[in-house]
């Protein structure tokens, strides 16, 4: 009689408590009870730290600890239906998780294998975010069941309208079904919203209901590589003689032509341009354009030849460049976000 009123004791305590402390909080308390054998305060705590919505609810990993342990305290108090119920609800929640048989005796793991079995589950696992190269990369989504199930997976437009057939067969614990982000024709999907559909088939009363995860696709522009830049010096030597020689010769010529004109005490008293005046301005400045055309640039063949494998190496990087952006080019990419996966409201 005192140990039951203890443990009423303890039992109406940690109700008192609950509403003041996290989800989190009331799990480790109902552990802590799990382990000292107090199983009326662990169910109870248990049973709250699970009742907790957001934003304070559990997150799914700490919600399969909960549940695992409330149906280990459910069995060791003799109530197997609600210790089947928990581990049923534990098989839905993730269909993966095994509770450790390090912590749990082989009495507890060997009814969450017996429920397991019986208890037919559909679940579907994809990235929040993916960007793949259609046609090279893909998206997967895995499908996860708790045994054998014949399950199609289909992708449609959100009118329903088909886009690709995914998958159709048999999945036995998990099977990653992938796309490669084309449509059933080969041809890139449109960008706007698409319906991943997986069912088991064919659909049964008591059996895993459709599941769907809205898609938003979008196509990415190509990332091409920039050009490589062309070598200049000092890598390359000069490849042509200097025009300065040149240039200083007709600049020489223009400036000799016009002292001869404008200075008139070397030909004749009268500041007056005369015929001989301009004839030795012409002939000076004849003589600048003959020795700028002389000295005009040429080739330096040595150079050239010395350049040669540098100009070469440029343009094989230029090639490369060119290859590699028509691939990629080619292969266009999709930008796809998951949304959550929710039970279907319709067949595709």
């Amino acid at each position: 009689m005192p140990r039951a009123l203890l443990a009423l004791a303890l039992l109406v305590a940690a109700t008192v408590r609950l509403p003041a402390q996290s989800a989190s909080d009331l799990l480790q308390q109902g552990v802590r009870a799990y382990q000292k054998l107090e199983y009326d305060a662990a169910v109870a705590l248990l049973r709250e730290s699970l009742l907790r919505r957001e934003p304070s609810a559990l997150p799914d990993s700490q919600r399969a600890r909960a549940l695992s342990y409330l149906a280990a305290t459910e069995l060791f108090q003799q109530q197997r239906d609600s210790a089947a119920a928990a581990f049923r609800a534990l098989v839905r929640l993730d269909p993966r998780y095994r509770p450790d048989d390090l912590i749990f005796p082989p009495q507890v793991t060997n009814l969450y294998e017996e429920v397991r079995r019986s208890t037919k589950v559909l679940s579907v696992q994809v990235p929040p975010v993916t960007e793949l190269h259609a046609r090279l990369e893909w998206f997967t989504a895995r499908l996860v069941t708790t045994s054998v199930q014949s399950v199609t997976a289909t992708l449609a437009r959100d009118d329903g309208t088909l886009v690709r057939m995914l998958y159709d067969g048999p999945v036995a614990d998990s099977l990653a079904v992938k796309w490669d982000g084309l449509t059933a024709a080969g041809t890139l999907p449109e960008e706007g919203r698409y319906v991943l559909h997986v069912a088991p088939r064919p659909p049964l009363e008591d059996g895993p209901r459709p599941l769907q995860v809205m898609l938003d696709i979008t196509q990415v522009p190509p990332d091409t590589l920039p050009w490589p830049p062309p070598p200049t010096a000092p890598a390359l030597l000069p490849e042509r003689t200097s025009a300065t020689q040149a240039l200083g010769s007709l600049a020489a010529g223009a400036v000799a032509g016009g002292a001869v004109v404008a200075l008139p005490s070397l030909f004749g008293r009268s500041g007056e341009a005369t015929g001989a005046r301009f004839a030795v301005a012409a002939a000076v400045s004849i003589a600048g354009l003959v020795g700028f055309f002389a000295h005009q640039p040429r080739p330096i063949e040595a150079n050239i030849r010395a350049n040669a494998p540098a100009r070469a190496e440029w343009q094989r990087r230029v090639d490369a460049v060119k290859t590699e952006n028509a691939k990629r080019r080619g292969a266009a990419r999709l930008l796809i976000r998951a949304g959550p996966v929710t039970v279907a409201e319709r067949a595709p």
